[in-house]
């Protein structure tokens, strides 16, 4: 049954909360689902709940059902779904208008349900009455063999997350997909260029040719020499770069572009970096791109996919992505010799290390036995 929309009376009373467009009837402590229609109308819809963390998980899908307009709803309504193929477009439609889900995070979840199709041929046109529980168990004990545990998981949950679609309909009483277990995880082994790599990397870029070789070697610097994640380094400006102190602040609203765990953090200059800072700031130009003109932006590309895996095959390497930049810095302070907590805090991790000890903690055991070569006596 459809959620009744609702105008409040008073918006002073309904409290936003840290997730976006979730917010809180301070009488009734009712959570509520806000956002515009497609005709661009305000619109107010009750999550029918109390507990934050129930409504945290129902705002995505009821803030895509407002966005997307009466089409999602009317279809699960009427219960026009036949096929798992036809949950699976209302799925998708729903992660495509999600308005708290990054583009690549998108594309990601949406090749998953690619995967599924291609391991599962016959799933797309599949009744419901043949995705069974046994069905898909025995798809996930095939699939589980042939990918990393992460996209095993990732590729279950878009799995439950379709079929849920088909439960919200009412054409299935039970998630036939809810006993499939979790794949185990197994920390993937670091491929990283060594210092002489880099530099060629850097040096392959800046020399292609391309419109933007330069912007883009700058950033592939940039990324290695601060740690920052992708979305974190294309919004830093002048403005948070504090050269008296020699630190960058990012700050923590990921919707402007700041961390990820909304935690503002502080990262110092290595010398590699304010290197780097000295001759950016002493540019005379501006970015190609005029949406980020005159905004005191520090890089002057979004992204440089494209020339890191070209500038790698130039010089015989595996590509590399932007994210391995970060676990770049991360390696260098180690095998530098700064402990892996400062490293996890500079990194932006709230974990005290924990993570950072799973990915880097071969690394301290290197650093440890190359140390202890050294000692004579």
């Amino acid at each position: 049954m459809a959620t009744k929309s609702i105008k409040p009376k008073s918006k002073s009373r309904y409290q936003r909360s840290k997730v976006p467009h979730l917010y809180c009837d301070q009488l009734t402590g009712i959570y509520y689902a806000r956002a515009r229609n497609a005709q661009g109308r305000d619109v107010w819809q009750s999550l029918s709940t109390q507990v934050f963390s129930v409504a945290k998980e129902k705002v995505l899908t009821k803030v895509a059902e407002i966005q997307a307009g009466a089409a999602v709803r009317l279809a699960s309504a009427s219960r026009q779904i036949s096929t798992f193929g036809d949950a699976a477009q209302i799925y998708s439609g729903r992660v495509k208008a999600a308005t708290n889900l990054k583009e690549s995070s998108k594309r990601y979840r949406l090749e998953t349900i690619a995967g599924l199709y291609r391991s599962w041929p016959e799933l797309e046109r599949a009744p419901f009455s043949g995705v069974t529980i046994d069905a898909c168990l025995s798809w996930a004990a095939k699939y589980k063999e042939k990918v990393h545990g992460t996209r095993f998981n990732n590729t279950v949950d878009s799995l439950r997350h379709i079929l849920d679609v088909a439960k919200e309909a009412g054409v299935i009483a039970t998630n036939p997909a809810t006993p499939i277990g979790k794949g185990k995880v197994t920390p993937k082994r670091l491929e990283l260029p060594s210092r002489e790599q880099f530099h060629a990397i850097v040096a392959a870029i800046a020399s292609s040719g391309a419109w933007c070789a330069r912007d883009c070697a700058d950033m592939v610097q940039f990324l290695a020499y601060s740690g920052c994640r992708l979305t974190e380094a294309t919004n830093i400006k002048w403005e948070h770069v504090d050269s008296k102190a020699g630190l960058i602040r990012i700050y923590g609203d990921p919707e402007a572009g700041g961390t990820k765990n909304q935690e503002a953090r502080s990262i110092p200059f290595t010398q590699p970096l304010a290197e780097l800072l000295e001759r950016l700031r002493a540019r005379d130009s501006e970015p190609h791109n005029p949406e980020r003109r005159g905004q005191g932006f520090i890089l002057y590309v979004e992204e440089c996919y494209n020339p890191l895996a070209k500038a790698c095959k130039k010089i015989g390497l595996k590509p590399i992505s932007h994210h391995d930049l970060r676990h770049l810095f991360a390696t260098r302070c180690i095998e530098a010799g700064v402990d892996i907590p400062t490293v996890s805090r500079w990194l932006g991790h709230r974990d005290g290390g924990a993570l950072a000890m799973r990915v880097y903690g071969h690394l301290r055991d290197e650093h440890s036995q190359e140390m202890a070569r050294r000692v004579t006596f």
